[in-house]
């Protein structure tokens, strides 16, 4: 009687670099949703709270995109820049 060889299969193992890939994909998406949540909350509240109109909410969005951009080109060094602004100008200090 002849033995019958076993089968074998084999598990592939998921590429390291897609695994980087994927979690880092997955924490964008959290600090997008993050950043999206904490931005309709402050329009909201400007609006609500403030009487913030149609206008005034889109002078806050271009400014904020504007001072967005001044961070991520670099112009602003780290987010300790507007802490200190908020802090020395307003007595704002933001703790979470």
């Amino acid at each position: 009687m002849a033995m019958k060889k076993k089968q074998v299969f084999k598990t592939r193992q998921v590429n390291p670099a897609l695994q980087v890939f994927g979690q880092r994909y997955r924490e964008n998406q959290l600090i997008n949703a993050a950043a999206k949540a904490n931005m309709i909350i402050s329009l909201m509240v400007l609006h609500d709270k403030y009487d913030f109109g149609k206008k005034r909410l889109n002078r806050f969005l271009e400014e904020y995109n504007k001072q967005l951009k001044a961070y991520e080109s670099g112009h602003v060094e780290n987010v300790k820049d507007f802490e200190e602004v908020l802090w020395e100008e307003c007595g704002i200090r933001i703790e979470l």
